[in-house]
């Protein structure tokens, strides 16, 4: 098979991410707006045939800056939704160690064994990873695709190709920035990193 090149891009800012909230949620405020118009000007002169987005408006709208560029249509794909929060999605950090005593905790220290009520856990989400590495991997050989998503699937994405547990998923050196790039370079028998958090694009920007 042709390797295939696969950009992930987290979303630019919205108001939660300003607030320090669990999850971020809604529309990219101005910040936000800077930095994926900022992305979109580095991403224009990649190869980029196919572009993908989790179905969170944030995500969309990162994605929509490129592909306006591009002139391509973006996909969605559930399957580069972020971690499901449950019931603490959008919750504070004070209001979600009030709630669950120890949780918090539990998450920055083992992630791997938390699932969160109503929710999901990061073996679910690996396994969607996955798959959307398999699906871009079945249907768009030769090419590069870019897909739009979150902090979570990000660092998974890069713990797939650097072979690491999920019990590293909260360490700093995984965590993809707003409005960052990935790429991962997929073979028949390989994922290899190309670029992992790149933020250069933003050197000149409020962001």
């Amino acid at each position: 098979m042709k390797d295939v090149r696969l950009i992930l891009v987290r979303h630019g800012q919205t108001a939660w991410n300003a607030e320090g909230r669990v999850q971020g949620g809604g529309s990219l405020d101005r910040i936000g707006c800077i930095q994926a118009s900022a992305l979109a000007q580095r991403l224009v002169n990649e190869p980029i045939t196919q572009v993908y987005a989790s179905p969170a408006l944030r995500a969309r709208q990162t994605a929509r800056y490129t592909a306006g560029l591009l002139g391509i249509r973006v996909r969605q794909s559930s399957l580069l939704k972020d971690l499901d929060y449950g019931r603490f999605a959008g919750a504070f950090i004070a209001d979600v160690q009030e709630a669950a005593p120890g949780l918090f905790e539990q998450w920055r220290d083992a992630p791997e064994t938390v699932t969160f009520e109503n929710g999901e856990n990061l073996a679910n989400l690996r396994l969607r990873m996955n798959k959307f590495i398999r699906k871009i991997k079945q249907s768009h050989q030769g090419e590069t695709v870019l897909a739009a998503t979150h902090d979570s699937p990000i660092r998974i994405a890069a713990s797939i190709a650097l072979g690491l547990p999920d019990s590293e998923h909260k360490q700093d050196y995984l965590k993809a920035p707003l409005a960052s790039m990935t790429i991962l370079n997929i073979s028949s028998d390989s994922i290899v990193l190309e670029a992992f958090r790149d933020i250069s694009h933003l050197e000149n920007t409020d962001g």
